[in-house]
């Protein structure tokens, strides 16, 4: 049972409604959010009107407001925007589904001003504005929006889109249009971008270097230019249109990788196999992998149209280029019985020679095939980097109880590396992982080739002497 002092709302409420009311002024005092966000709930339980006008000019001000917001205001700032967008979407929807429309619109149009005013480089701001995309969706669902004013508030909503905060607006409103609907939205928005920028007052020469600061802080912030926007919004009403070749006109990059993936996948849907291999055929490919995507989409299509053979050689290509176990799993369930037996057995044989051997005890542990995980170990111990100590523990907890040599001498690789670095810490955790090794030596009768136990620890010695937190932490 939690106890009466813990802070949660059933405990507030045996306070009292007098108590309550007198510690909420106290609390509020010199805070004026919290006194903004107590005038608005007044205002709510009175009539939901009230509400709606003390929303609509709280979003004015913020509008109307030129002055940067800094870190230290940034927190109260952000809680104000959160507090608006809840409330509308919540307690003015549920009164007036068209009052919450407008107004939330009205906070979405604010988005470029506002990003562009705050030192947010964690990107919280935009999230803020990326959630009320999500609210108008809701609302505009469930309410009958006159469609005039609708493709108006998209088109706005789109040109005022620096930070691409407004990016999923058209997805999500889409199912309340038809085709004729969106080529009317499409048509509106290149009108509107051909309207000339609204300029805007000058800052001070502190405050552009302030915003550079913000800018280069955080990728989330990139700015972007009107003509990028716009084809951003038109991308996005080709695919809500269903429209493949205009989403295609408007790729100038079609032959990279990455986005002829994204035509291949389109034209696909639109049960244009052939054509979605010709631009996957199309892309240029650099000097390192295909991109995943890239790889997924051709073996797609090559599903599609019945080109089984090329995409099980596909599968077995990426599988000995990344050892990406998904693509010998499908490589596998494809193949005739007892076929797959030899096969599975040749990629493993084959995956203990890859030039990475972290990668490739990684593999061999999860399939799972210790003893070729042991193998590895053995031949190419030199090769292992003890700093992934993350994964070589767990490689070597898989082999401990069948192979306790070659646990062994994963931990051996951890603790060399560990005290290789001049980290305290580091040199701490290796004590921990020296004794790992320690409790295996004892279940190993041949250690073969390698030192025992008590060589290994006297060369640890001989190189390590100084390393005092390594030492303390033995017994």
């Amino acid at each position: 049972m939690a106890s009466k002092t813990t802070l949660n709302a059933k405990n507030l409420e045996a306070l009292g409604a007098a108590h309550l009311a007198e510690l909420l002024m106290d609390i509020s005092e010199g805070n004026a959010n919290a006194k903004r966000r107590l005038r608005l709930e007044l205002a709510g339980s009175e009539s939901p009107g009230k509400l709606t006008n003390e929303i609509r000019k709280r979003l004015m001000a913020i509008g109307a407001a030129t002055a940067n917001v800094g870190w230290r205001s940034l927190k109260g700032f952000r809680g104000d925007l959160n507090t608006q967008r809840r409330l509308i979407s919540e307690q003015v929807q549920t009164a007036s589904p068209q009052d919450a429309a407008e107004l939330m619109w009205q906070f979405i149009a604010l988005g470029d001003a506002v990003i562009e005013r705050t030192s947010d480089a964690s990107g919280g701001v935009v999230e803020i504005f990326q959630e009320a995309c999500q609210n108008i969706g809701t609302i505009v669902s469930g309410d009958k929006a006159d469609i005039e004013s609708l493709l108006h508030q998209i088109a706005l909503s789109q040109i005022n889109n620096t930070y691409g905060q407004n990016d999923q607006i058209i997805a999500l409103l889409a199912p309340n249009l038809d085709r004729d609907q969106l080529m009317q939205l499409r048509d509106r928005i290149m009108t509107a971008a051909r309207e000339p920028l609204a300029t805007s007052t000058a800052k001070p020469r502190t405050a552009k270097r302030w915003r550079k600061r913000v800018l280069a802080a955080s990728e989330s912030l990139r700015k972007r230019t009107r003509a990028e926007s716009v084809r951003v919004a038109l991308l996005a009403i080709a695919d809500a249109a269903g429209d493949v070749d205009a989403f295609i006109a408007l790729m100038s990059d079609a032959y990279v990788p990455a986005t002829a993936a994204q035509i291949a996948n389109r034209l696909l849907k639109a049960e244009r196999p052939h054509d979605a291999l010709k631009a996957l055929d199309g892309a240029r490919q650099g000097r390192g992998l295909p991109p995943a995507e890239w790889i997924e989409a051709r073996l797609q299509t090559l599903e599609v149209l019945d080109y089984k053979d090329e995409a099980q050689v596909l599968r077995l290509e990426q599988f000995r280029q990344t050892l990406d176990s998904g693509y010998l799993r499908a490589y596998l369930k494809r193949l005739p019985d007892f076929d797959d037996i030899e096969a599975e057995d040749e990629a493993l044989d084959g995956a203990k020679a890859f030039p990475d051997a972290n990668a490739a005890l990684d593999l061999l542990v999860r399939w799972p095939s210790l003893e070729r995980a042991a193998q590895l170990v053995i031949n190419r111990l030199s090769e292992i980097d003890g700093n992934s100590a993350e994964a070589v523990t767990f490689a070597a907890d898989r082999l401990s109880s069948r192979y306790p040599l070659a646990a062994l001498l994963l931990h051996r690789q951890i603790v060399e590396a560990s005290l290789i670095s001049f980290s305290e810490p580091a040199h701490t955790a290796a004590g921990l992982t020296y004794l790992e090794a320690e409790s295996l030596a004892r279940h190993v009768d041949d250690f073969g080739r390698f030192d025992t136990h008590e060589t290994w620890l006297k060369k640890l010695g001989n190189l390590y002497g100084r390393r005092t937190a390594f030492w303390k932490a033995l017994p």
